[in-house]
């Protein structure tokens, strides 16, 4: 096989003397190769959806069988079927390492708003890294640092609507996107636009079935705790603020219980914060008594959380407010109420 590989490829791979490792990482390759494709066509993916906004599916196609495949390719490769990439970080060659230091550079200079050093360090990138794959992803980049920089880029309607019609999941590249055109749409308070992005994203994150038609599951969970938590509080505060308390609690059920049943503490407080905040509110407005009960449950795991941060004197209000107040009856946080009040005097 790897003969057949060799000689089919050649143009590639150059002769053994060209490269004395080929066949090395060849061995390698095909393995991981075998592995994705065989994980493509168990979910009925055509090459061509898989590869649209990537790369040509030739090149795809070529990774699959071994050659030329990449830790940013694979990368890009799985999370479009809902797969989180930490898992085969092995596979880094040291340019590829190099190369991934670079983006990550870049990608955290546009967030914090350097926006000119991200472009001069984008241009740098492209000038050492020329692929069609590096294209793609330098794309996306000039797209975030324009909405950073207040400005729509070029050709967003097209863009959006290749985003609207996707059939598989989004990208790293692709998802950032949409964070930075949701947070532009909110400081030109734009309702409509913002939460159509945040829709967009979150459809797209919980979306079941249609990627993995045999088996009815949907994006995995260590991939939907990269994108959720976060997504789910944004998307849950802004429903809140626009008064749609029952679409809001929805969405930050979704990441608390995703996060909870995994035993991870990503976010987990603030999303309970926020959850309650909409909870007592309803009570107070409406005297809801599934709502009053929703939060006094979630009051008592923010105390706890707040006992596991050493966070006391937090804690203590919490309790104060859920006695004294909501006149919630718990016999244990009673008995916590006075412990921790004697302890901070």
């Amino acid at each position: 096989m790897r003969d057949e590989i060799r000689e089919k490829y050649s143009k590639w791979l150059g002769t053994p003397g060209d490269r004395s490792k080929v066949g090395e990482m060849t061995e390698k390759e095909l393995l991981l190769g075998r592995t994705l494709k065989r994980m493509r066509e168990h979910r009925q993916i055509p090459l061509e959806d898989l590869s649209k906004g990537i790369c040509a599916p030739s090149d795809m196609m070529a990774m699959e069988n071994g050659i030329k495949a990449s830790l940013l390719m694979t990368g890009a490769y799985l999370t479009r079927m809902g797969k989180s990439v930490n898992k085969f970080e092995f596979y880094s060659t040291n340019l590829e390492y190099e190369q991934q230091c670079k983006r990550d550079k870049i990608v955290e200079l546009w967030k914090t708003q350097n926006l000119e050093e991200a472009g001069k360090r984008l241009a740098e990138y492209d000038r050492h890294f020329r692929s069609k794959f590096s294209e793609s992803w330098s794309n996306w980049q000039k797209r975030c640092i324009a909405l950073r920089g207040d400005r729509l880029p070029e050709k967003y309607q097209e863009v959006w609507k290749e985003l609207d019609e996707q059939r598989l999941y989004f990208t790293q590249e692709e998802m950032n996107y949409l964070w930075e055109l949701a947070k532009y749409y909110e400081r030109r308070k734009d309702v409509v636009h913002v939460r159509e992005t945040y829709s967009l994203m979150y459809r797209n994150t919980m979306a079941t079935g249609i990627f993995l038609p045999q088996s009815g599951r949907g994006m995995d969970e260590e991939r939907k705790l990269e994108i959720l938590p976060e997504l789910c509080w944004s998307f849950g505060h802004f429903e809140h603020m626009q008064g749609r308390h029952a679409e809001a609690l929805q969405i930050l059920d979704t990441a608390i219980a995703l996060l909870r049943g995994s035993m991870r503490m990503t976010m987990l407080k603030e999303l309970f914060e926020e959850r309650v905040g909409i909870l007592r509110g309803l009570w107070e407005n409406k005297q809801d008594l599934e709502a009053y009960g929703r939060m006094g449950k979630d009051m008592e795991y923010l105390i706890a959380l707040d006992l596991i941060g050493d966070e006391t004197t937090k804690a203590l209000k919490r309790l104060h407010w859920l006695k004294e107040e909501a006149k919630w009856e718990n016999t244990i946080l009673d008995n916590l109420f006075t412990v921790l009040e004697r302890r901070l005097g």
